[in-house]
């Protein structure tokens, strides 16, 4: 049984003509969300493979989130900026980019996986923001909610931004490290945005109420992410402890 699963997901999961894929079910999200909790905290690996996987994990990353932003950049041209129910799920390139984008929110599992392998913990707000993402993902693709394309859109742009950030960190060049705060701030503007044009340019009857219903679930997720992100960045940038130095007698 457990191979057919699995069999099930390696012929549907790039199977975009099939009329019944796996990846339209609501396994998909619940098999990976498994996968990521059951993942072996305790694992390590060589550090030279750590290291060099780390920097191929960024690299990657930082490519897919730059192609899927220019992509939905040229559509926007050619298609024109349109707030219409189903619109852009008529053209197959955007069906591509956002189906490949969903998939990326799997892969994205890799980056707590990272952190476990380097003997860290990740922090809750990781941890939520990986889960929902993969469960809202999900929905918005199987059910063609148009309004994916902003979330989309603006994400990819920050997720290029971030991944690049990383991989400049990993590769010791530190005169990047003084952006740390504006990505995050870049998450909070991001997490908006996508929830103000979404909510309000696709409000019924531009948009099905089924699909509206999708979207305020989606935004749902992406206002406890707001909350958690806010809450980082207070701790980490406006409350710091301060270092009590030692007395010189």
């Amino acid at each position: 049984m457990y191979n057919n699963f699995l069999r099930k997901i390696c012929e549907s999961l790039f199977d975009l003509n099939s009329s019944i894929s796996f990846i339209e079910t609501h396994k998909t999200p619940i098999f990976g969300i498994l996968c990521y909790l059951l993942y072996p905290k305790q694992l390590r690996i060589n550090k030279d493979i750590l290291y060099i996987y780390s920097i191929v994990h960024n690299l990657l990353l930082t490519i897919f989130s730059a192609f899927t932003f220019g992509s939905l950049v040229q559509i926007l041209i050619n298609d024109g900026l349109v707030f219409k129910s189903g619109y852009y799920f008529q053209n197959p390139k955007f069906v591509k980019i956002i189906y490949y984008f969903y998939l990326s929110k799997y892969y994205e599992f890799f980056d707590t996986f990272l952190l476990y392998l380097n003997g860290k913990t990740p922090i809750f707000l990781q941890k939520y923001h990986h889960i929902g993402a993969v469960i809202v993902w999900h929905l918005v693709f199987i059910n063609e909610v148009d309004s994916i394309w902003i979330a989309t859109f603006v994400n990819s742009f920050v997720h290029t931004i971030m991944y690049f950030y990383f991989l400049c960190c990993i590769l010791k060049i530190n005169q990047v490290r003084y952006i740390k705060k504006y990505i995050t701030t870049l998450q909070l503007a991001q997490l908006t945005i996508s929830g103000y044009f979404g909510l309000v340019y696709y409000y019924p009857p531009i948009e099905t109420k089924e699909k509206y219903n999708i979207m305020l679930l989606f935004y749902s997720y992406v206002v406890i992410l707001i909350v958690l992100f806010l809450q980082f960045y207070y701790k980490t940038y406006i409350f710091k402890i301060p270092l009590v130095k030692p007395k010189i007698v």
